[in-house]
């Protein structure tokens, strides 16, 4: 892995991540613990994105270690940044603009701030999802995240929802697919040829059909849900959401009880109501029907 100074690590969290100064001092302070096996394992980590750039799979980095302090916590989040150039590279062959660069990384700061939120301390405990943005593989168009996912022969588009990025609103999600729908074939023809059309697959706790019962009539969230077409669970691996409800939902470490949630919303308080009545809200998966957005 390059080298890469407390400094370093604060310009790139502060100027590219928009990250909370909190984080970036914590972030920057802990890069000067990383003594000889936590080096070693941050730069296998940037081993492991400097040999698959363009790859359309999350590298799956074993989790940080528990007992190391700050630096540990923060493990993944090193070859990250340090891999930022690679990014830009990439990004540059490809015509990326700078301002979606930008923007991509903007969701490092935010997962910043929610492990804060999590764990009362600097963290990353998701630093392998960040192995496709350094990678070239994501973006965010407009509202929503697109990451490029499938094989060469078949792709297909993941779709991913920010928790920082605005109301949910069909309005926004039909702007995002447009940009979609022009951005990737511009950007990547040999994946998007004119005569391939493009699939849009969403994993989320959002498409629940069970929440039709417990948020409000209008929601964001049901409208959102009601675009796709979903796979029935019992194919899909990762049907289980209660990890997600608690980090998404309510910004809670999984072993927080369900009486001691947080009610600071709408959204919280019908969702803590479906919990408190037995509902096992689930992650599903499903396709975009594009017609249901006119498009």
């Amino acid at each position: 892995m390059p080298p890469i100074d407390a400094a370093e690590v604060s310009e790139l969290l502060l100027d590219w991540c928009g990250a909370d100064r909190e984080d970036a001092d914590a972030a920057a302070a802990a890069v000067t613990d990383l003594d000889g096996d936590l080096m070693e394992a941050a730069d296998r980590r940037y081993q492991s994105i400097a040999a698959d750039m363009g790859g359309r799979l999350w590298l799956r980095w074993p989790k940080p270690p528990a007992d190391r302090g700050a630096a540990g916590r923060l493990l993944g989040l090193y070859p990250v940044l340090a891999a930022v150039p690679l990014m830009l590279e990439l990004h540059r062959e490809r015509g990326v603009d700078e301002a979606l660069s930008r923007l991509v990384l903007a969701d490092v700061g935010e997962k910043l701030r929610l492990n804060r939120r999590l764990h009362g301390r600097a963290a990353l405990d998701v630093a392998f999802w960040f192995t496709a943005h350094v990678r070239g593989t994501i973006y965010q168009l407009g509202r929503l995240q697109f990451c490029m996912e499938g094989t060469t022969a078949m792709p297909r588009m993941g779709l991913h929802i920010r928790g920082e990025g605005g109301p949910l609103s069909p309005e926004a999600v039909r702007d995002s697919v447009e940009r979609a729908l022009a951005f990737f074939p511009a950007t990547f023809p040999e994946l998007f040829p004119p005569e391939r059309s493009m699939t849009f697959m969403c994993s989320s706790w959002l498409l629940d059909p069970q929440l039709r019962d417990w948020l409000p009539e209008g929601s964001n969230i049901l409208k959102f849900g009601e675009l796709f077409d979903l796979v029935r669970p019992a194919s899909y691996a990762n049907a289980g959401g209660r990890d997600d409800i608690w980090r998404f939902v309510f910004a809670a470490a999984p072993d927080v009880l369900v009486e001691r949630l947080p009610t600071d919303n709408t959204l919280q308080r019908s969702v803590k109501a479906g919990l408190e009545a037995g509902v096992g809200f689930q992650t599903r998966l499903g396709g975009l029907n594009r017609k249901r957005l006119g498009l």
